[in-house]
């Protein structure tokens, strides 16, 4: 019997291959790093937990169902890493449901913890810095297509501030040439233009900042209709070619969350070293760093 569950939670997607080739992806290297944990992977969205099994024969639970699974096959430990990028609502939304199991009677002998997102730590008090790891898991990976260019990354999400955190970490850092903003807040596509012009750069490689690369986004970004971001910055006066690939499928970015995973299981270790007849049932992992 296992006694560690492992839930991977993201907001989900209907397109079934760029999930296989993102969550996908992640759920098998979390099963190859810990394989005496059992694992599961959850959608938050309700409405897409419907869509999808009613579309494809391989079903994906609700984090409640996970919960219960987990609990009924007799685990002592469940760690929820959530596959999101940003602590947003959906995110917001996950805490507090990981609030209401932590204090429920019927999890009073399991210890559950709550991982963070991608960008979270700032990278104050020897903490490690997200915003500058995922930057550099986005150079790293993109290779001899992001040389020479100016890279605009757009995130599918809207006024939150990680978006303009990591538009200054790039600023005051060493990438000068990035530039980033949001399809509906801050920063947005006009004010990104004013910092391209600042740039002087013609040649424009488009990122979407989001782990799933679905469809719609990808036409959204780049599709042959006169709205798309890449046809709006023709229209402007730049080259413009377009990444392909959601950033789940990036597996320096996987790194970052197998690192995220590996500090919240390592936290509970110490603990319960330094108190090891504590409960823990009723605590939420929250990280400040």
């Amino acid at each position: 019997m296992k006694t560690r569950g492992i839930i991977l939670a993201t907001f989900g997607s209907i397109y079934e291959e760029a999930v296989e080739k993102s969550v996908g992806l992640m759920e098998a290297r979390i099963c190859r790093a810990y394989p005496e944990a059992a694992v599961k992977r959850v959608f938050l969205s309700d409405a897409l937990v419907d869509k999808w099994n009613a579309t494809y024969g391989r079903p994906v639970m609700r984090l409640d169902e996970a919960m219960q699974s987990l609990l009924a096959s007799g685990v002592s430990e469940i760690y929820i890493q959530p596959f999101i990028f940003v602590a947003d609502q959906s995110y917001q939304q996950l805490r507090k449901q990981v609030n209401m199991y932590i204090h429920s009677s019927a999890y009073a002998h399991v210890c559950i913890q709550l991982g963070r997102p991608l960008l979270y730590s700032l990278g104050v008090k020897n903490y490690r810095d997200d915003y500058a790891d995922t930057i550099g898991a986005i150079r790293n990976y993109l290779g001899e297509a992001g040389k020479g260019k100016t890279l605009l990354l757009m995130a599918n999400g809207q006024n939150q501030l990680e978006f303009s955190t990591l538009q200054l970490k790039c600023l005051y850092g060493e990438e000068m040439n990035i530039a980033v903003f949001t399809a509906n807040g801050f920063p947005n596509f006009k004010q990104s233009l004013q910092l391209l012009e600042q740039f002087k750069q013609t040649d424009i490689l488009l990122v979407p900042l989001a782990l799933i690369g679905s469809e719609h986004l990808m036409d959204f970004l780049g599709g042959e209709r006169s709205d798309s971001i890449a046809s709006l910055l023709n229209e402007s006066g730049y080259s413009v070619d377009l990444w392909r690939q959601g950033l789940g499928e990036n597996r320096y970015i996987q790194d970052i969350f197998l690192k995220h995973l590996a500090q919240t299981i390592r936290m509970v270790e110490r603990r319960r070293q330094l108190a090891p007849k504590k409960n823990y049932g009723a605590q939420v992992l929250a990280y400040v760093g």
